[in-house]
This record gives C-alpha cells, structure tokens and sequence, in this order.
C-alpha cells in the first residue's frame, strides 16, 4: 500500500507544494504578515522536510531541525490569529489545486 507522502510525490512533491504554498502566503496580505519579520532562508525546504515526515515519509525534519516541540515552541506565544489560519490553510487548498508544477 502506498503512504501518503509517496502518494505525494514524496520530497520532490512535497517541496513543490510548500513552494507554491509559500508563494501564495507571500502574496495574502493577512498571512504575510506572519514573515514580515524575515524568514529562514530554507523555509520551504524546512517545511517540505517537517510536511515529509509528518505524511510518513524520512525523519530529514527531526534528524536535521528538530522535534515536533520545537516546532510549536517557534510558532505559540502569538496570541489567537483564526483569520490568518483560515487564509493559511486556503493557501494550502490553493497549492494542491495548482497541481504538480515541475
């Protein structure tokens, strides 16, 4: 049976989308303001390793970053933000609907 993460193109799918995805949050006028303060330069690969390894696919995430506790401490202590997960998340919705960009 395939997994999850192969089923989504494994690292290279899964680096697609995190790029599409943050390229559609770069452009939301609410999300974006969660990186006004700058960001990692390898976020989207960060981020495809964590999505990776969340989706069963290599602990690359856990192995080079981190555990699943530093992940939250670097996103918790800004307060409730509903509207920018919504938008965050339809940039998601968004990125899969882009399909494959190769």
């Amino acid at each position: 049976m395939q997994s999850v993460y192969e089923a989504a193109g494994g690292s290279e799918g899964l680096l697609r989308l995190a790029a599409a995805w943050h390229n559609r949050v770069m452009a939301d006028e609410v999300v974006s303001h969660a990186f006004s303060h700058g960001f990692h330069p390898q976020h989207t690969e960060r981020l495809a390793a964590y999505w990776a390894e969340a989706l069963g696919g290599p602990a690359t995430y856990s192995d080079t970053y981190g555990d699943e506790t530093s992940v939250v401490r670097m996103h918790s202590g800004n307060g409730v933000h509903d509207e920018m997960d919504r938008r965050a998340i339809a940039c998601v919705d968004d990125a899969l609907r882009d399909g494959p960009q190769r």
